[in-house]
C-alpha cells in the first residue's frame, strides 16, 4: 500500500542516485513542476513553495518542509527550496497570487494566508531602511471584497472617518480588507478615510445662540473646568480602559487640559449643515436622501447634523437637537471624541447632576465597574461558527472522500433541514481510510467547541490563485485516486508491505470508519437535498450491498494474512533443509562430523577427503552423526 507522500519519498530516492547525470536544463525542468505533496496529500506544489523552517502558517501558498523529507535537503534547495521566509520571496509571492487570481475573491483559507504574509512583511519593515522599501509602493493588499489590489489605492476607516461612512458615497471608494490591522496599514502608507475625506460647514451663516432648550452654553462650560467632573472621567477611563487600550494614557492633567479646551472652543447654534468632502479634487460626496429618518429633518434639503468639529478641533459647534435627545447627550458625543474614545461614553448623567456629585453618578450606574482584560480572539478565530459569506458560499465544493490539513478553514453543516452553512475549523490532519466512500472526523464547529461530522456534511473551498500550487481536484479527485491507496505488484517485499499496511491500519483507526447505515443515511440525505428520494427499499438493498462488500473486504485481508502464514512456514522449511546440506555436494545430507576440528560433511564427502576441506586440518577420524 503507497500513500501520495510515499511515492514522492521513492521520487527523492531515484533522484539522489541519479542527480550527478542530471544537466541544468533538467534542474529547471523540475523547478516548474508541481510535485511535492503537503498540507496531508491535499496539494502539489513546486519545490520553491517549500522552507526548510517556516514560522508561520501560509497555505496553501508556502509550507514548511514535512520532516519526512528531511535527508534529501541538499537535492531540494537546489532544485529551489528556501531556507527561511523572506521579504523579497513574500514580495513575489504576493504578486504571483495576485496574477494568477486576477480580480477573483480569494476563499478563507487564502485569506487568511495573506494576511499572515503581510504581518510578516510589516514586522520586516519596521527593521528595514528607508533605501530598502523602494517597493512600498507597489505593495499588495486585499480590499474589503478580499481581491488584491494595490494598498495606495485603498482606504481604511479610522475611528474619526467611521463618523462619515453614513453619510458619503462609498461608491467612490476602495476600502482595505477589515481584517487588517492598523500597523499593516501604516507600513504600506494606506490612507485614513478621514485623510482623503472632509467635512466642512454648509449653508448661511450660523445662527449663535446661548441656550438650547433648559441648557445654557455657560453651564455646559462650568461642568467643563469643574475638577469634580474631571476626576469623574478619569474614573470612568480608568474603570474602562481594559477594554479600550487607547485610553490607557490619558491622565488627569490631560483629561484636564482637553475638556478646558472643549469649553473654550464650544458654541451652541440653530442649525447645522455639512457636506464631505474628496480630496484632493475636493468632489462632493455626500450622500442626500429623500426622506430622512429623522422625521422632524425631514424637510431638510442639505445633510443636517447635531454637532460639528473640525480637523484640528479648534472649532466645536453644538446644534438643537430632535426632541427625543437631550443636549447632554450631544455634549457627550462631543467630549467623547475630543478625548480620542472609539465609542461614545456615558457622560451625559455627569452633565446634568449637582456639581460634586459626578462619582456618585458613576456608582449608582454602575458604570465602568468591570474589571478584568476582555478576551480577545484573533481575528481568523472570529470566523469559526458563524454562518457563511455569500462571497464564499460560491466557492463551496463538495468532496467527501478528500483528506483535509491542520487550521483548514472549511464550511459545515449537520443536514437538518433549513440549516445554514457555517465556517468551522480542523484541528488536526485527517485522511480516509483507503477505500472507504465517507469517514468521519472532528471539527472546530464554535471557539473552543469541537464536533465529530461526517465527511459528507463538511465542504472545502476552491483554489483561486494555481500559479504554483497545483490542487489535488486535478488530479482527479472524484475519481478515488487522491483517496484510495495503490496496491503494488512486485515492486517491494511482502516483508515491507506488510509494514506499511500495519502503519495505514493504524491511521485508520484513528478516524472511525462509518457504518453501512450512516452510509446509507448520507446518500439519502445527499439525494434528498437535490430533489430525489430514495425508497426504503432501495436503501435497504445498498445497506445490504454495502455491508457485503465490508465482509468480502475483511475476508480477502484475513486469506492476505493466512498466505503470509503460509509463505512464512515455507521459508523456515526452506531455511532448515538448506542447514542441514552437505557444503561440498550441495545435494546430500551431513551425517559425518570430522575430528578434532568438527566440520561437518556427508557420507561420501568425508571418504574422499584426508585434510577438512573448512579448515585443512588433518582428519584423525570421524564420528555419525545423527539428524533429530
Amino acid at each position: 500500500m503507497m500513500t501520495v507522500e510515499d511515492a514522492f519519498l521513492d521520487i527523492l530516492k531515484y533522484l539522489d542516485k541519479i542527480w550527478g547525470t542530471l544537466s541544468s536544463s533538467d534542474i529547471l525542468e523540475l523547478q516548474k513542476v508541481a510535485f511535492v505533496p503537503v498540507a496531508n496529500g491535499t496539494r502539489l506544489v513546486t519545490v520553491n513553495s517549500l522552507f526548510v523552517r517556516l514560522m508561520v502558517n501560509l497555505s496553501p501558498f508556502a509550507f514548511e518542509l514535512p520532516s519526512l523529507y528531511l535527508p534529501f535537503v541538499k537535492i531540494l534547495k537546489e532544485i529551489g527550496m528556501q531556507e527561511v521566509l523572506t521579504v523579497s520571496y513574500a514580495r513575489e509571492l504576493l504578486l504571483n497570487i495576485q496574477k494568477s487570481c486576477g480580480y477573483q475573491r480569494l476563499n478563507p483559507n487564502e485569506l487568511r494566508a495573506v494576511i499572515m504574509i503581510l504581518n510578516f512583511m510589516c514586522s520586516e519593515v519596521v527593521l528595514s531602511t528607508s533605501s530598502e522599501l523602494d517597493w512600498l509602493s507597489d505593495a499588495i493588499i486585499p480590499d474589503d471584497g478580499c481581491r488584491l489590489v494595490l494598498a495606495r489605492s485603498c482606504v481604511y476607516v479610522d475611528y474619526y472617518g467611521s463618523q462619515f461612512l453614513s453619510n458619503i458615497d462609498t461608491s467612490r471608494l476602495r476600502f482595505a480588507h477589515p481584517e487588517l490591522s492598523e500597523s499593516i496599514f501604516m507600513a504600506f502608507g494606506v490612507k485614513k478615510l478621514s485623510d482623503i475625506v472632509i467635512e466642512e460647514l454648509d449653508g448661511p451663516k450660523l445662527q449663535v445662540v446661548s441656550q438650547i432648550g433648559s441648557v445654557s452654553l455657560s453651564r455646559v462650560k462650568e461642568k467643563l473646568f469643574s475638577k469634580s467632573l474631571q476626576e469623574a472621567v478619569l474614573m470612568l477611563l480608568g474603570n474602562i480602559s481594559n477594554h479600550y487600550p487607547s485610553l490607557e494614557d490619558l491622565g488627569l492633567s490631560q483629561i484636564r487640559h482637553l475638556l478646558e479646551h472643549i469649553a473654550e472652543h464650544l458654541q451652541f447654534v440653530q442649525w447645522l449643515h455639512t457636506r464631505f468632502l474628496l480630496l484632493p479634487k475636493l468632489l462632493d460626496i455626500t450622500r442626500i436622501t429623500k426622506h430622512s429618518t429623522i422625521v422632524e429633518w425631514d424637510d431638510s434639503v442639505k445633510h443636517r447634523t447635531v454637532y460639528f468639529i473640525d480637523k484640528s478641533k479648534d472649532h466645536i459647534l453644538i446644534a438643537e437637537p430632535p426632541s427625543f435627545m437631550t443636549v447632554y447627550d450631544v455634549v457627550a458625543t462631543v467630549t467623547s471624541q475630543v478625548l480620542g474614545a472609539p465609542v461614545t461614553l456615558p457622560f451625559g448623567p455627569l452633565f446634568a447632576c449637582q456639581d460634586g456629585s459626578e462619582k456618585a453618578v458613576l456608582r449608582a450606574l454602575k458604570l465602568g465597574s468591570e474589571h478584568g482584560t476582555m478576551k480577545r480572539e484573533s481575528k481568523n478565530n472570529s470566523l469559526v461558527g458563524k454562518e457563511l459569506l455569500s462571497q464564499d458560499a460560491l466557492q463551496v465544493q463538495f468532496l467527501p472522500v478528500r483528506p483535509f490539513y491542520s487550521g483548514e478553514i472549511v464550511a459545515w453543516k449537520t443536514g437538518r433541514e433549513g440549516e445554514k452553512l457555517r465556517y468551522g475549523r480542523v484541528p488536526e490532519d485527517v485522511k480516509p481510510s483507503a477505500g472507504q466512500a465517507l469517514y468521519r472526523f472532528p471539527v472546530e464547529i464554535a471557539p473552543g467547541e469541537t464536533q465529530v461530522l461526517l465527511s459528507s456534511q463538511v465542504f472545502s473551498f476552491k483554489s483561486v490563485s494555481m500559479s504554483n500550487v497545483a490542487c489535488m481536484p486535478s488530479l482527479r479527485e472524484d475519481n478515488e485516486g487522491i483517496n484510495r491507496n495503490r496496491m503494488l505488484h512486485g515492486q517491494t517485499s511482502k516483508d515491507s508491505g506488510n509494514e506499511k499496511m500495519k502503519s495505514q491500519t493504524s491511521k485508520e483507526l484513528q478516524y472511525g470508519k462509518v457504518s453501512a447505515q450512516e452510509l446509507v443515511q448520507a446518500v439519502h440525505d445527499m439525494l434528498w437535498a437535490a430533489g430525489i428520494n430514495m425508497d426504503a427499499e432501495k436503501q435497504t438493498l445498498l445497506q445490504t450491498t454495502l455491508t457485503l462488500q465490508e465482509q468480502l473486504k475483511e475476508s480477502q485481508v484475513a486469506l492476505l494474512v493466512e498466505q503470509e502464514k503460509v509463505d512464512a512456514a515455507v521459508r523456515e522449511a526452506d531455511a532448515a533443509k538448506t542447514a542441514w546440506s552437505c557444503r561440498v555436494c550441495l545435494s546430500a545430507e551431513v551425517n559425518i562430523t570430522i575430528v578434532p576440528c568438527g566440520h561437518v560433511l556427508c557420507l561420501r564427502c568425508s571418504a574422499a577427503v584426508s585434510r577438512c576441506p573448512f579448515c585443512r586440518t588433518q582428519v584423525s577420524r570421524t564420528m555419525k552423526i545423527f539428524r533429530p
